[in-house]
């Protein structure tokens, strides 16, 4: 079964749907690009693509001792 590889990247501050090195979009938001994604991926599938899909969301800051401190 051919596979399909889908992305959600964040590219200049704005969500982007990534397939085969070409990006679409963008989405205004991380969700709407999720869901876009998604519903392209159970397409793929039903066409008899294995579909996958990741999602390349930036790592949330760490929470420091001040921030705890201050909370």
């Amino acid at each position: 079964m051919a596979q399909v590889n889908y992305t959600v990247d964040l590219i200049n501050g704005a969500w982007m749907v990534g397939l085969n090195g070409k990006h679409f979009g963008p989405y205004s938001t991380l969700d709407a690009a999720v869901t876009a994604a998604s519903r392209a991926a159970h397409k793929a599938e039903a066409q008899g693509y294995n579909a996958v899909l990741t999602i390349n969301a930036p790592a949330e800051p760490a929470e420091t001792a001040q921030d705890r401190d201050a909370a």
